[in-house]
């Protein structure tokens, strides 16, 4: 290790040995590029709030040979701008989108260690823990939501022997700014938004402490304001403003400043009379506060949690919020869908394989998505699709906490919080031999059902969150009740994912400014022909035989199966 290194440093190359990395590792985690497209349509703040403000910074930037990096909270990386010179340099460090930066994958670094410390780190030359990357010089910081969870990394990379001065000043300012425009478009004109500052000339400025308040009710906070009151996720959504700031009354115009124990406070908004009522920045919700509380406790306590529901209905967005509040938060989100790799590729892809293992493999080998997974959460989607012969390995895994990856004589010791999730009934698929028995017992140790959108409450502001989180109000574009109260009342067999999709349509066929009524509406898409069933009664039931004989893939054949059931 370096002489005289930060002392958060020193504890991040410590943890980068607890996950078993070696410095002259010369391997470079990336995801594939559909995961990538997920990641990114997972993320849209980036697009709606970095990116412009990123273009503007483009000259700055430019004029050095720098890059910005943006990543979620994983430490993916999910887009980079700056100097062209730099950017082309730079892919031999690995620092385009696609590539994993968390701690587990790269050791010390920016930005696997700014999500570490959930605050601003600086890693220069050698104290980075992979040799590979002694050539860069990094300053990144956490990128906070109003709701308190970290959503990524902003990250501004050089060479090392040619850093910026000005690095940190560059990222804490474009961090605030992102945080303070993500407050202020979470608030609405349903909610209050209310900003604290020193000085009764700021207002509108990205230094004020921003609050959004609902019935006297704290739901968000940009990360000034929650690091001057100590605020934390658990605390939006049941703490009285008025027990932060008994003196401030939400009550009165639209706009006032009044001066508040040195301080100034501004009322920016009155909220009027709420047609869509509903609390909390993601709200509603389609698991109560409490549920999420016991599935909380669980994963802390390091008991295998399992997340049932329809496909679509948002197993996975659970999941990644529970990690982010979690005591695994400091470690990655390693996500697998079982039913959407091909069977003879899962066994490497969880377990991963030696150097050599088998015709085509890596000559540097592959650690696997479980030792991955080591100190964070490793989600398995679609678990009752594993392969009973996998089924046997995991469960050993499992119950002895080691991997050995295909062709190696050595195993490595992992200690990982797993979730799963399903739509199917595993306790049937076990009655029939389907799923083992004694995994079911290790993987469902606590279930938590995802009810269906058609069963949430209040889905009229659901819907209205997500337009807003597409970027309809940067559009100018309004739903009529009318559109609303039918999108409400449809079933829905697909679920939020489905429900999405229609917005975005809605939203790619209408023009900037425009009022969508029931006659912008594209009819209803049929559902597929029931050839499938046919297809399944020759393959006497196979599955994947089925899906062969259709030219589609296995998960496919049964998200179409799965709409076909009765709602």
């Amino acid at each position: 290790m370096p002489q005289s290194v930060p002392c958060q440093v020193e504890a991040s190359w410590q943890r980068s040995l607890n996950y078993g990395l070696q410095r002259d590792d010369d391997s470079q985690p990336w995801v594939a590029s559909g995961q990538l497209k997920e990641a990114r349509a997972e993320n849209t703040w980036i697009s709606r709030l970095a990116d412009p403000l990123l273009a503007r910074l483009h000259p700055e930037l430019a004029s050095h040979p720098s890059i910005m990096v943006l990543s979620d909270a994983s430490g993916l990386v999910l887009e980079t701008h700056g100097n062209s010179d730099f950017l082309h340099k730079a892919q031999r460090y690995a620092l385009s989108p696609g590539n994993l930066w968390g701690e587990h994958a790269r050791g010390t670094n920016a930005i696997g260690t700014a999500l570490a410390l959930q605050q601003h780190c600086e890693v220069s030359g050698g104290e980075h823990y992979l040799s590979r990357n002694a050539g860069l010089f990094c300053s990144a910081s956490p990128v906070f939501r109003p709701d308190g969870l970290i959503a990524g990394v902003l990250d501004l990379s050089t060479p090392a022997h040619a850093p910026r001065p000005d690095a940190a000043a560059i990222v804490r300012r474009a961090v605030c700014q992102i945080e303070h425009a993500w407050t202020t478009s979470a608030a609405g004109t349903q909610r209050w938004l209310l900003s604290l500052h020193a000085d009764a000339a700021l207002p509108g400025s990205d230094g004020e402490l921003l609050f959004i308040v609902e019935d006297n009710v704290l739901l968000g906070a940009n990360r000034l304001a929650m690091k001057e009151f100590a605020l934390l996720p658990g605390h939006f959504g049941s703490t009285a403003i008025s027990t932060l700031l008994p003196q401030i009354a939400l009550t009165g115009g639209t706009t006032r400043t009044v001066a508040c124990n040195q301080l100034h406070y501004t009322l920016r908004q009155t909220p009027p009379a709420r047609r869509y009522p509903g609390r909390g920045i993601a709200a509603p919700q389609a698991v109560a506060d409490p549920q999420k509380a016991k599935a909380l406790r669980v994963l802390n306590a390091g008991i295998a949690l399992c997340v049932t529901g329809e496909t679509g209905c948002g197993k996975e967005h659970l999941s990644r919020e529970l990690h982010a509040s979690s005591q695994w938060r400091t470690g990655p989100f390693v996500a697998i869908n079982c039913a959407a790799l091909p069977e003879n590729l899962i066994e490497s892809e969880l377990f991963g394989y030696a150097p050599g293992a088998f015709t085509g493999a890596s000559p540097r080998g592959y650690s696997g998505k479980l030792c991955e997974a080591n100190g964070g959460v490793l989600f398995l989607d679609e678990i009752g699709d594993m392969p009973l012969t996998l089924q046997t390995r995991l469960l050993r895994v499992l119950q002895e906490k080691k991997v050995t990856p295909l062709g190696a004589s050595t195993s490595r010791d992992v200690n990982f919080a797993l979730i799963c999730a399903t739509h199917q009934d595993l306790v049937a698929r076990a009655a029939t031999g389907a799923f083992r028995e004694d995994l079911l017992y290790r993987i469902q140790e606590y279930q938590l059902r995802m009810p269906p959108l058609r069963e949430w409450p209040d889905r009229d502001a659901f819907i209205l969150k997500l337009w807003h989180d597409l970027g309809a109000a940067k559009r100018r574009l309004t739903l009529s009740e009318g559109v609303v109260s039918e999108l409400a009342s449809r079933p829905w067999p697909g679920n939020v994912r489905q429900l999405l999709s229609q917005l975005r349509v809605l939203m790619a066929l209408a023009d900037d400014g425009e009022y969508i009524t029931l006659a912008d509406l594209p009819e209803n898409a049929p559902m597929p022909a029931r050839s499938e069933e046919i297809a399944i009664a020759e393959a006497q039931g196979n599955m994947s035989l089925a899906a062969r004989k259709l030219g589609i893939s296995r998960s496919t054949l049964y998200r179409r199966r799965e709409k076909r059931q009765p709602v």
